[in-house]
């Protein structure tokens, strides 16, 4: 990632709501920038920067105050600035969540198939990344690096993340990496489960059909009320929601599916019992 994608997206949001008050259509400012419709639509979906030139000429046209003119340019100065440590990856990282989830405060996770990455330890992850064959195997270590990194703001001395996360009983069973990693990885979300920032629940087997069921998905939420969340919804690549309707249909699933799972010593008991029951 080469840019700040959140504050791309405060910024695609911003421009969105100038141009409606303008009563303005995609297709009008374009014709008045002398650009291609879709050059308009990727700015204002974030999938794009915008240069200060075709900014200015944009507020003009939406008759922007001079004062808010300056503050919106230096949002996107700022939102073309290089990104953090992710950038040293981004020949494996073609999406923008590791750049979102770097700038999130909380993330409601649901995992039907596997631990969440953020709760994977190294072996773990490292198991799991080898089976796809998609990947070179010299990539893998790199894969595993990037996992690990973004782990550390959950995990720091004062973290600055807190994950929510929602996990289907069939992950805790499946034996990932063999016994030992298995084992491992167990012990580690049982300690997870000890950190004020980190809230872990199962969902049993014994659940019946729930909304968004084997349907894994993360909502990121951001310390400023100005940037909206955003959900991931994973499966055959990367497929986001941001539309406020779209967004709040998870937030509705995800408050289902806590509905049926366990939390505190419950699920810790469920755990520890799973790992009683690796073979040594």
């Amino acid at each position: 990632m080469s840019t700040s994608i959140v504050l791309r997206r405060r910024l695609a949001t911003e421009l969105r709501a100038l141009r409606h008050k303008a009563g303005l259509s995609q297709e009008a400012v374009a014709e008045h920038l002398s650009a291609a419709v879709s050059k308009i639509v990727r700015i204002e979906n974030a999938q794009s920067t915008v240069s200060v030139g075709d900014l200015r000429a944009l507020l003009a046209l939406y008759e922007v105050p001079a004062q808010d003119q300056e503050q919106l340019i230096d949002l996107a100065r700022n939102a073309r600035k290089r990104g953090g440590w992710w950038s040293s990856y981004r020949d494996l990282l073609p999406g923008k969540y590791v750049a979102l989830e770097a700038e999130a405060s909380k993330i409601f996770n649901y995992e039907t198939s596997f631990i969440p990455g953020l709760l994977q330890t190294p072996d773990y992850a490292r198991a799991l990344i080898s089976t796809d064959r998609r990947l070179h195997s010299e990539d893998v270590p790199r894969f595993v690096e990037i996992r690990m990194t973004r782990q550390t703001r959950l995990w720091a001395e004062t973290p600055s993340l807190t994950l929510h996360a929602l996990i289907d009983e069939a992950a805790l069973r499946r034996c990932i990496g063999g016994p030992a990693v298995m084992r491992a990885q167990l012990e580690a979300l049982c300690d997870a489960m000890r950190r004020p920032n980190i809230e872990i629940g199962v969902i049993p087997l014994s659940a019946e059909a729930y909304p968004s069921f084997g349907i894994p998905f993360a909502i990121l939420r951001f310390t400023d009320p100005r940037d909206p969340d955003v959900v991931l919804v994973e499966g055959c690549g990367e497929r986001y929601f941001e539309e406020a309707e779209d967004v709040a249909l998870f937030r509705a699933d995800w408050a289902d599916i806590k509905r049926v799972a366990t939390f505190g010593e419950e699920s810790h008991k469920l755990i520890e019992h799973l790992i009683k029951e690796i073979a040594p």
